[in-house]
């Protein structure tokens, strides 16, 4: 017999009563769309799932239909129509020893596919990716329950940029084996990806509350670099999949929660991958504690994070010479309000404002009156805000650059130009791609930065020398006085060689170098060599 219909306190049918009945007369369609529905109800979720996956039995999905059932089983273990449905789904299945044998076959042509814990991003195509994914296919018709498929199949999409259907395979993957801390790993890149910060969170909390170690895939390659991170999205730490050669270098990344410190696998050196936050703090104590008990070479001493927090940043640098770097205040939400009526410092506009601890220009504003600040608080979450003066860098022919630059070890790299109309610039939002007069510039930037900035070794030197870190990124523009006018310093900035080779082939020449620096940085640390 069919679920009973649930009804509200008021008679009406609920969302999933309502897909309930359309189910029992056959409306296929409309209980599917119902039900979507009453999945936004969380007390009755495991009752919708259910129905869910009975749907896309219906409709012929047998993996959505199977994972489905294995969820709310996850969600529910006396779940009684699920363990039902789940008997009937999984008659889908064929051969799972078949499936299993299939599955081995891809992972022995490129065995990168079983590790999930890498940036997606960062993963690229290989020689043999067809026969591969065929394999996994195979697989998934043989046994669509095979969650190692799966989520090995959302591996190859990934490299495939088909990152859609990489997050509806890892999904599956995650429903399927919901206790695999890997693939809530890999969801939570994802769920970045197409700024679901909420799902992201929710994943990425599945994944660290089982396991904080994540092993190199590849324990064969010659260096052995243990990376101490910290819980949190993609600007959290140094993206170090995109800069390094997996096959030369194993990353082991220990995400530092506060409990007890794992058995760490052999490591040459330790890099502390974290960028500066206010809520690193904790970690950022913690990661120095550690460095300090394992005894190996470091990269980046975390004990210098707190002088690129935006606030500290002016006094970092205040003793480089042809460098200027806007004042930041913190200013609490409720001082920075209280200004707004006449009480303490006054704000003197135009300001940039953005909440403490966001990246990416996130809740970043222009604000030119009292009127726009107050409505700004109004909208914009946030205990704490880092408020600047507002410095106009536009050049002559009204347009914004922005350069990034990369640290390594003492030396400073070209990294990228960005020209925008518009003063907040980001490389990604520019028009870089579509005008060829702006590559130029940008190319020209990369075989000869002192046309940009003519004291490029003795300024960018020296800012290295005050941060104190190994490697590091600078996001800077030329001012108005020709000094290098720095927004931010930090090692989460994102150093990649993906662009389109077409227009961009001078980034194929230039960027490589970084990467280079950065092999040899961990070379010299591991030998226990003194820096330059």
């Amino acid at each position: 017999m069919d679920e009973p219909l649930l009804e509200e306190p008021s008679g009406a049918l609920s969302a999933l009563g309502a897909a309930l009945a359309a189910e029992a007369r056959g409306d296929w369609p409309q209980s599917f769309v119902l039900c979507r529905k009453a999945l936004a109800e969380p007390e009755q979720q495991p009752d919708a799932f259910n129905l869910l996956g009975r749907l896309c039995w219906t409709a012929g999905d047998a993996a959505n239909a199977i994972a489905l059932q294995q969820f709310v089983l996850t969600l529910d273990p006396h779940h009684a129509r699920a363990a039902g449905d789940l008997r009937v789904a999984r008659g889908a299945i064929r051969s799972s020893a078949q499936a299993e044998a299939a599955f081995r076959a891809a992972a022995a042509l490129h065995p990168d596919i079983t590790c999930h814990h890498r940036d997606p991003g960062s993963l690229l195509p290989f020689v043999g990716m067809d026969a591969v994914e065929q394999h996994l296919r195979s697989a998934l018709e043989l046994d669509p329950s095979f969650a190692p498929a799966h989520a090995a199949l959302g591996n190859v999409l990934a490299r495939r940029q088909r990152n859609g259907e990489a997050l509806d395979a890892y999904r599956l993957a995650a429903m399927l084996a919901w206790a695999w801390p890997d693939v809530h790993l890999a969801l939570a890149a994802f769920y970045e990806m197409v700024r679901d910060a909420q799902s992201a969170a929710r994943h990425r909390h599945e994944a660290l509350s089982r396991k904080q170690l994540y092993a190199a895939s590849d324990d064969g390659a010659p260096r052995k670099v243990l990376v101490l991170a910290a819980p949190g999205g993609p600007v959290a730490n140094a993206p170090l999949d995109f800069c390094v050669n997996h096959a030369r270098v194993a990353l082991h990344v220990y995400y530092i929660t506060g409990g007890a410190v794992p058995d760490l696998p052999p490591h040459d050196l330790v890099f502390c991958a974290i960028e500066e936050a206010e809520a690193h703090d904790a970690v950022v104590e913690r990661c120095t504690a550690l460095i300090g008990a394992l005894g190996k070479p470091a990269v980046n001493r975390p004990e210098r994070l707190g002088g690129l927090r935006r606030s500290a940043l002016p006094r970092t640098l205040g003793g480089v010479a042809g460098c200027a770097v806007p004042q930041t205040q913190r200013v609490d939400r409720n001082v920075l309000r209280a200004r707004l009526s006449g009480a303490g410092e006054p704000v003197v506009f135009p300001v940039l404002v953005r909440p403490v601890d966001t990246h990416r220009g996130d809740w970043q504003e222009r604000i030119a009156t009292a009127a726009e600040l107050d409505g700004y608080l109004a909208r914009v979450p946030g205990g704490a805000f880092n408020v600047s003066r507002f410095i106009d860098y536009k050049s002559s022919d009204g347009y914004s650059r922005k350069y990034r630059v990369i640290v390594v070890d003492g030396e400073p790299f070209p990294y990228h130009l960005a020209i925008s109309g518009d003063w907040k610039v980001h490389y990604h939002s520019s028009l870089m791609e579509h005008h060829a007069w702006m590559r130029d510039e940008e190319k020209r930037f990369f075989e000869d930065p002192q046309s940009v900035f003519p004291a490029w070794d003795a300024v960018f030197r020296a800012i290295a020398r005050a941060v104190g870190l190994d490697y590091f990124g600078i996001d800077c523009a030329l001012g108005p006085d020709g000094s290098v006018l720095v927004f931010e310093c930090g090692s989460g900035m994102l150093v990649h060689c993906q662009d389109d080779p077409a227009p961009f082939a001078y980034k194929y020449e230039h960027v490589p170098r970084i990467f280079a620096a950065l092999d040899a940085l961990l070379e010299r640390k591991a030998a226990g060599v003194p820096g330059p």
